[in-house]
């Protein structure tokens, strides 16, 4: 529940700024990951996590086809416990109808974890990421509003899970 209330906040709080600022081509969005892996579910099966997108620019065949689509990069940070991962990731996003996208990616992953054995230590690593979600714009709002849902995968396939989100475009 404390997670809902926090995305609440966040969502009304940057809805006045969405109002009066340009497009930026930024994104913020707040939500919830659900790792897959059994270790990293012990930490807790719903974790807190939050991200930003930057739109670097559309490209131009898409629009000859009828198809939107934008590439671009986007920063994500779920932690739970001793667990933590902040994929840095170059994504292609798409649209598939007026209001619905998909968006597919790969990057890099900053993680966080604790090792296994008989003397657990913290260990920092870094491996390759990737990224296959589907989103829909929320129409008619006065801000621009979206849901969406992605697979975060990792090399350290511990951090794997899905992300469910509620943000909002500048």
């Amino acid at each position: 529940m404390k997670h809902l209330s926090a995305l609440a906040l966040f969502v009304a709080s940057a809805a006045t700024f969405a109002q009066t600022a340009k497009p930026m081509g930024v994104s913020v969005r707040g939500g919830l990951f659900l790792p897959t892996a059994q270790r990293a579910k012990q930490s807790g099966k719903t974790w807190f996590a939050f991200g930003v997108d930057y739109k670097l620019g559309d490209l131009k065949f898409a629009s000859e086809t009828g198809q939107a689509a934008s590439y671009g990069v986007t920063v994500d940070f779920t932690s739970k416990n001793d667990f933590r991962q902040t994929p840095v990731v170059m994504y292609y996003r798409a649209s598939l109808q007026d209001n619905i996208y998909y968006s597919v990616g790969a990057g890099f992953n900053f993680t966080r974890e604790i090792s296994t054995g008989n003397n657990p230590t913290r260990e920092n690593k870094t491996g390759l990421a990737y990224q296959v979600g589907i989103g829909m714009e929320l129409k008619g709002q006065s801000m621009p509003i979206f849901v969406e849902a992605k697979y975060m995968g990792s090399s350290r396939s511990q951090l794997n899970g899905l992300g469910v989100f509620a943000g909002i475009r500048f």
